[in-house]
């Protein structure tokens, strides 16, 4: 178990994984006073928020090494490239969404109907995280920046 663990893209799935959950349940919150585009926006930011702490602490540590980036001011820049970088990927993922939502699936089934928005969020969140790996793994935390 811990050979799986020691990859950097299966830590990263998993935090991904909660960043997913942290999405949805702040689409869920804010959908309910915001159109579900504009929530869509803000749980983005949300999420990635909560990703970036998240792959800082356990995704890209290398208990070996001291960290030289523990000052406020470093790890401030530090989100602000994480966000940068996860803008940069949510353009594919936002772009999926709204093809998607303007694609709702052709069917009575009031289920399907109500549960679209946020089924039509996933296809994008995998693409989005593609890039965001590749991103975190050489520019945000890359072994030379920490």
């Amino acid at each position: 178990m811990n050979l799986i663990f020691k990859h950097t893209f299966v830590r990263f799935a998993i935090v991904g994984g909660a960043g997913f959950l942290v999405d949805l349940a702040s689409m869920l919150l804010l959908s309910i006073w915001l159109p579900h585009l504009v929530a869509r926006g803000f749980a983005f930011w949300v999420a990635a928020s909560s990703n970036w702490w998240w792959n800082r602490t356990i995704t890209f540590t290398d208990p070996k090494q001291e960290k030289t980036s523990n000052s406020k001011k470093a790890a401030a820049l530090q989100w602000m490239q994480f966000l940068g970088s996860s803008v940069i990927a949510f353009v594919p993922n936002w772009g999926c969404y709204l093809i998607l939502m303007s694609q709702p699936p052709a069917t009575s089934n009031s289920t399907l109907t109500l549960l679209w928005p946020y089924l039509a969020m996933i296809p994008g969140i995998l693409i989005g995280m593609m890039l965001n790996y590749v991103f975190s793994r050489y520019w945000v935390f890359s072994p030379a920046k920490l």
